[in-house]
């Protein structure tokens, strides 16, 4: 499984998480970490574990994040949780100023474009053509799409692969991309499904679900090249 045995000390990755519910998602976006040589951390609006250490942070995935954040209305009847927003934004600004290593999952990659000024798309069926894909329970542990890669990107470095399949578990997407951010993959129809920072020593976002896929030894290279440049950023 590309399990680092090279130092006994496990780098320390932040993941932040909802406090309740999405179980699934919370154990194997941590098993992920795990897997990859590295300790999860997990952080929660409960539980955010401000002033601790990090070598690394994982933005996972759950909920929207609050529309008016990039200046578009709240959906009626839907929860949002605001507690979360204010710790992932808490987070990220210190890993940013810190300069260790961050990937954003989903809401995460989101959520990162969001924090750089950028906007999303609420319901991308409406904006692409050809985007309305299976969204039942079924669907989301085995539909693929393609997404292609820019080879001159850091995910081509780690996925190898132009064309990549990946799980489909989002109604969202990036629109205006924020500041310093250049998008590295995207499906045929244009929806952005990789973005990565420019200027910060390693950062990716990626709107499909690589915790979902760890059977797949390139998607756990995902979490091996966090894990070890958070090793190198503390060394």
């Amino acid at each position: 499984m590309g399990i680092m045995t090279e130092s006994k000390y496990k780098p320390r990755i932040g993941v932040t998480l909802p406090d309740e519910g999405y179980r699934m998602l919370k154990y194997f976006s941590q098993l992920g970490v795990k897997l990859a040589g590295g300790e999860p951390v997990a952080l929660t609006a409960s539980e955010p574990h401000y002033g601790e250490k990090l070598d690394g942070l994982l933005l996972a995935g759950g909920r929207d994040i609050y529309p008016p954040r990039y200046d578009q209305p709240a959906k009626r009847e839907y929860t949002y949780d605001h507690n979360r927003d204010a710790m992932e934004e808490h987070w990220f600004h210190d890993a940013t100023e810190q300069n260790i290593p961050v990937l954003g999952i989903c809401r995460g990659a989101q959520f990162i474009n969001i924090l750089r000024g950028g906007s999303l798309h609420r319901d991308f069926s409406k904006v692409y053509e050809k985007a309305e894909y299976p969204n039942g329970t079924i669907a989301r542990i085995f539909y693929r799409k393609l997404m292609f890669v820019k080879q001159e990107s850091r995910i081509f470095s780690i996925l190898h692969c132009t064309k990549c399949a990946v799980n489909s578990m989002h109604t969202q997407s990036i629109d205006a991309l924020g500041e310093g951010l250049e998008v590295s993959g995207q499906e045929a129809n244009g929806i952005v499904q990789c973005i990565e920072d420019k200027y910060h020593p390693w950062m990716l976002g990626v709107q499909f679900h690589p915790e979902f896929m760890l059977h797949v030894r390139k998607y756990r290279r995902l979490f091996r090249q966090l894990v070890e440049q958070a090793d190198l950023q503390r060394a």
